[in-house]
């Protein structure tokens, strides 16, 4: 299986602090990425609790009624429901989840590290939506006092662009996986890349 981009799904809401302890839960059937985890985030903060089960249904009874503060998933084929399950299962509001493949999460421990190290301060932090809001309001007010039309158009495609070009960029111009980590098929990105003319450019591997 090719390695899938990490997905990372912020808290919607605001973060508060309900406890001194960052609450991980790991979803996974590989041990050593338990210990891993530990590992590094432990370099990071000393109040760290992991729970490690294969899957949801095999989570202990007393840890299945905690609120965690992130779930980590390991991505497996043939296994697309898992990640609307965790969805489903945790507080959106409260909780982040990061799912990928077992190569991309053993080398994400740094997004988990940026949220134990922010647990208990994230009360201010805005949801996209609240960003992208304030961003587009002097925006859109201008636009009106200068008789503009057509805003909805011009602005997803002003969007649209870098966000796909991101992507390439983060997958170094893998379209599979870039398609995966924009939730659409290939065949879609393929004609808005044709639309929107951006470049394809993947980076060469260094030779050391």
């Amino acid at each position: 299986m090719e390695d899938n981009p990490a997905l990372f799904i912020r808290p919607g809401g605001c973060m508060t602090a309900r406890s001194s302890v960052f609450s991980v839960l790991l979803l996974s059937v590989d041990p050593d990425l338990q210990a891993q985890l530990e590992q590094d985030l432990r370099k990071a903060t000393h109040t760290l609790s992991i729970t490690a089960a294969k899957d949801l249904a095999s989570v202990p009874r007393a840890a299945a009624k905690r609120s965690f503060d992130g779930v980590i998933l390991e991505m497996k084929r043939g296994h697309r429901n898992e990640l609307a399950e965790v969805q489903r299962a945790v507080d959106p509001a409260h909780t982040f989840i990061l799912a990928g493949s077992r190569a991309v999460l053993r080398s994400a421990s740094g997004i988990v590290e940026a949220m134990a190290n922010g647990h208990g301060r994230l009360s201010h932090s805005y949801r996209l939506e609240d960003y992208i809001e304030s961003k587009l309001g002097d925006f859109v007010k201008g636009m009106k006092n200068g008789s503009a039309r057509n805003l909805y158009p011009m602005l997803i495609r002003a969007v649209e662009r870098p966000l796909i070009t991101l992507a390439l960029k983060e997958t170094n111009g893998n379209q599979i996986q870039a398609a995966h980590l924009l939730g659409m098929n290939r065949n879609t990105l393929r004609k808005k890349i044709t639309d929107l003319r951006i470049p394809i450019k993947r980076e060469k591997a260094r030779v050391v």
